[in-house]
């Protein structure tokens, strides 16, 4: 079973699939899990707010989306 520990985060200024720039004052937020990648884009000032842990959190819930039955 996977946990938001396991994923590793990588901050990107260019789009992960097309490599376009990001807008400025902007940073992608690139996550990989096993196969699986996600991404989300963020102020860059708020990255000085945030720790690791709480980027890998979110990005856990983009990559591992949990079911409700």
């Amino acid at each position: 079973m996977s946990k938001y520990k396991d994923v590793v985060v990588t901050l990107s200024k260019k789009h992960p699939e097309t490599s376009e720039p990001v807008q400025p004052g902007h940073t992608y937020v690139v996550g990989a899990l096993g196969g699986k990648k996600r991404w989300y884009e963020v102020e860059t000032e708020q990255l000085n707010n945030l720790k690791n842990e709480d980027l890998q959190k979110e990005l856990y819930k983009l990559l591992h989306p949990q079911t409700h039955h």
